[in-house]
């Protein structure tokens, strides 16, 4: 699923699922596109196949913006998110088995990040937060 969208106060929800050992979920997202800042939506992704990979790609852009993404079980999880702009909150749930993979871009502040990643193992991230903000960011 591919989703490219400008404005503010939009509410996405899309939820991929399946039980076939080849069933892959696949989220391509920019909320924002084209350098377009996009205020105060609000986006939950859940992929639960529980037989093949789950992939979600999301880039948003604007102040205010929650971004819920969950992927569920049997493995291959991966996440690549970026947002930038101010007052953002994400929360992200990777569960089991294995495959966990998540590189996660901030900029602005504040920011609210919540990355679970759950079992049997592997459990790799990338987290990069740049505050913008002259003197830096107060910890």
């Amino acid at each position: 699923m591919d989703v490219y969208s400008n404005g503010s106060f939009n509410n996405i929800s899309i939820t991929q699922s399946g039980t076939a050992s080849t069933q892959v979920n696949y989220v391509d997202l920019n909320i924002g596109a084209a350098g377009a800042s996009s205020n105060s939506n609000t986006i939950n992704i859940t992929q639960s196949s529980t037989g093949g990979g789950k992939a979600a790609f999301a880039t948003i852009s604007g102040n205010s913006n929650s971004l819920t993404l969950q992927q569920k079980d049997n493995g291959s999880h991966w996440a690549d998110i970026t947002l930038s702009g101010g007052n953002k909150t994400v929360d992200i749930t990777q569960q089991g088995s294995a495959s966990h993979m998540a590189k996660i871009e901030l900029t602005g502040q504040p920011t609210s990040l919540n990355l679970t990643q759950s079992g049997s193992t592997q459990q790799f991230y990338s987290i990069t937060h740049s505050c913008a903000t002259a003197g830096g960011c107060a910890a």
